[in-house]
């Protein structure tokens, strides 16, 4: 039985890479790469997390946490995540744009 599928599926190889060795010259300096600009997602996030508007959210998700982490409970979290993260991206998307601008 194995004969008739390795006749019918015949087995692949991939090949073998061939290795050729560089011989290193003298190159002209490369030019300076740029610098690629700070990420600057985080910090905005972060500062729409502690925003009036998203700190209730932000502790609703911290205690639902707490609890699943300490007295074990049959939950998870993802709705308070959701509601929080939701938040932040309400908060942090336009600022996104006056940056980039």
């Amino acid at each position: 039985m194995l004969s008739f599928i390795t006749d019918l599926f015949p087995a692949v190889y991939a090949e073998e890479e061939e290795v050729v060795e560089e011989v290193e010259e003298a190159a002209p300096a490369a030019p300076e790469e740029e610098e690629e600009p700070e990420d600057i997602k985080p910090e905005i996030e972060e500062a729409c997390g502690e925003t009036s508007a998203c700190a209730p959210l932000k502790h609703h998700l911290e205690e639902c946490t707490r609890r699943v982490q300490e007295d074990g409970a049959h939950e998870d979290c993802t709705e308070e995540l959701y509601h929080f993260l939701h938040c932040v991206n309400e908060c942090a998307v336009p600022q996104y744009w006056s940056k980039l601008v």
